[in-house]
This record gives C-alpha cells, structure tokens and sequence, in this order.
C-alpha cells in the first residue's frame, strides 16, 4: 500500500511538472507577448481582465459536473487538452484579430486558472496524497521555473508561435501519466460518490450563503488584488526599466524557485500552524514585499525583491485551500473549492490589471504600486472587525 502511495504522489508531481510548465508558457509570456503585438497600457489591462471572466464560469460549471460526476481526471485532462489549443491559437493571432486574439486569451487564460485547480481538488480527494499537496505543488512550481528559464531557447527572431512545440510535447507526458493514475474520488470515498449523484444546487447555494465562506473569500480576493498586480503592474514596471524586458523571464523564474522550498517547508510544519496564521503571514509579506518594489529603482533590486514570494504565494495558496476544506461538506467538495477560487482568483485578475492600468496612468507606477501593498492591511483589519462583531 506505501509503495503504491508513492507511485501516485510520483505520477501526481510528473502531471503537476508538465501542467504548470504548460501555464508558463502562457502566464509568464503575456505582457511580453501583447508589448510587442503594440497594445497599450489600457488595452492590456482588459486582455488580462478578460480571462478573470471566463475563470469564474468555467471554474463554476466544472465544480458542479465534478461533484455531480465524480470524474475529477477525466474533466482534468480534458481542460488541459484545451487549454494547449487555446495557448497555441493566442501565440498565432495577432493585433490585426484583435477580437479573436481577445477571446483566445480570454478562454485560455480562464482554462489555466481552472486546470490548477482542478488538479489540487484531484490531489485533495485521495488521503493518501492529500497531506503532500504542498510536495506535489513544489514540482509544479519546479516546472513553472524550468520553463520560465527554457522559453527563450525556443524563440528565433521573435517569433512565439515556435512555442507550439514545447506544449505539444508536455500534454503529451501529461496525458500518458494520467492514464495510470487513479480517479481519487471514485477508489476512496463511495459513500461521498453516492451522495455526490444527489447534488443539488440548492447544496452550493447553501455553502456560498455560509458566512465563513462568504468572509474567508472576501479575505482572499484584498489578498488576491495584489498579488495580481505583482505578476501585472510590477511587470509593467520592470519592463520600463533599462533593459528591464531582458529580466521578465527570470522574475518570474525566481518566483517560482522560490515557491518549491517553501512548498516542501508547508509540507513539513503545515500541521504546526493554523490556516488562519498562514493567511496572516502571506499577507504581512506581501505589505512588505510591494513597499520593497516601491523603492526598487533598478531591475536587480527589483528582481532581488521578488525572493520574498518564499512567503507570499505559496503560504497563502496552502493557507486559503485547506481554511476552504475545513469548511466544505464532501459532498461538494470539488464545487467549493472551484467556487472558491473563481470568486478571488477571478474578481481580482479582472479588477486588479483594470485598476493598475487606470491609476498608473492618473498617478504613476510607483504610486499604484504602494496603494495595491496597502491592500492586505485592510483585508486584515475588516477581517478582524467582521470577526469581532459577528462572533463567527
């Protein structure tokens, strides 16, 4: 049983690798990518808004039919499948289709952010392997690294459509791992399997009209507000930067290096810690982190700046997913977390990018960038008053 345990947390962190190597090649190549096609400041901001859209219905829709039909894989790949399509048709259109290159990001982006998901709800519905979410995560941010680093090995003269090529190739591992590796919910819980066929939506609604749902997902999305505009506005800073474009590609390298020791660490103490206290210190790093970009005034600084995401990300990705499971019944389990991360992971991309865009252009970069830092100081200071005065 141990050894077969281990061959599925094996299969799990090859799938994660190949997945999240998949959403670099998207996440890390936008502001990049939508620069050179000539779109301004403005107009990138609703192309990165777009996708915020699509994330909530998509990660609706999916939630339901995986409580609904307990085919956490099935529904997984399938996602995955469209997502490279989708990527592939972003990288080949151009500013001339503005309206189809819209949509594309639009879906794919949206397809992205679900297939993560999707693959945490996999990984959490199996015991076995549920305790090392935050292990398995670190490859995926291993995956995410490599490719932020490899993507300019398949660039010549430009020219993004090249990346065709890589994406291809990691469905392919994903798809074949995924064959051998088990469809969690349907082995391990056929009681919740039997309950799950009667989902009803007035199940969901009652979870979504829960006040500890409602507050820790209001919570996330003040949180969620900036660390978008990390992976957006700061980009936009960095790229004004002498040579700063040069550098794009590492950040987001160091980001993701940096997440994998931190996941591994999760895995170790994440029993020694409250949720709650890991949502906190996400949040008091993140305050410090945008102050710290504030004042960067070269790309180095900035870039050593970006070492700090060791306590931003991956704490509050672990911290917000298990407070989420704490108080979700199994039987929509998939459903609440789906719903979870639509509403903060999607509100916010489509808020935060509109937001930088407009008050950079009023105020400055630098400006907006200290504003978006403020941010998780008020989310803890509603959290607490909301907690103070409703006893919850």
């Amino acid at each position: 049983l141990f050894r077969s345990n281990m061959e599925v947390k094996t299969k799990f962190q090859v799938i994660y690798f190949s997945q999240y190597a998949i959403m670099a090649i998207l996440m890390t190549q936008i502001v990049p990518f939508l620069t050179e096609q000539g779109y301004g400041s403005i107009q990138r901001g609703w192309f990165l808004a777009s996708y915020s859209v699509t994330t909530i219905l998509f990660q609706i829709v999916l939630g339901y039919l995986s409580d609904r039909n307990n085919r956490l894989k099935r529904i997984s790949m399938t996602v995955s499948s469209l997502l490279v399509l989708f990527v592939i048709s972003f990288y080949l259109l151009g500013k001339e289709q503005w309206v189809l290159h819209l949509a594309s990001l639009a879906i794919g982006g949206g397809l992205a952010n679900t297939a993560a998901t999707l693959l945490d709800n996999w990984v959490l519905s199996e015991p076995p392997t549920a305790r090392h979410l935050s292990y398995i995560k670190a490859i995926g941010s291993l995956g995410w690294s490599t490719m932020s680093l490899l993507i300019p090995l398949f660039f010549v003269g430009a020219d993004y459509r090249l990346l065709s090529l890589p994406l291809m190739v990691l469905l392919g591992v994903t798809l074949f791992v995924s064959k051998d590796t088990p469809e969690a919910m349907r082995m391990n819980f056929e009681p919740a399997v039997e309950q799950a066929h009667t989902v009803q939506i007035k199940d969901i609604l009652a979870l979504c009209k829960s006040k500890p749902f409602l507050l820790y997902n209001s919570l996330f999305f003040l949180l969620y507000l900036t660390i978008v505009a990390n992976n957006t506005l700061v980009i936009d800073k960095l790229i004004t930067m002498t040579n700063g474009k040069d550098y794009v590609g590492l950040k987001w390298s160091i980001q993701s290096f940096c997440e994998i020791p931190a996941y591994l660490l999760l895995n170790k103490t994440i029993t020694k810690w409250k949720n709650e206290r890991l949502v906190m210190i996400s949040g008091v790093f993140l305050t410090v982190q945008f102050f710290l970009f504030y004042l960067a005034d070269r790309p180095l600084i900035l870039l050593g700046v970006s070492f700090l995401q060791f306590f931003t990300v991956p704490v509050f990705t672990i911290g917000s997913r298990l407070l989420i499971s704490q108080i979700t019944p199994r039987a929509v389990f998939s459903s609440g977390q789906l719903i979870s991360v639509s509403f903060y992971i999607g509100c916010s991309s489509f808020l935060s990018p509109l937001l930088s865009g407009i008050v950079s252009n009023a105020l400055s970069i630098d400006q907006t960038i200290l504003l978006f830092g403020l941010l998780p100081i008020l989310a803890f200071i509603l959290y607490k008053v909301f907690t103070t005065t409703k006893n919850i």
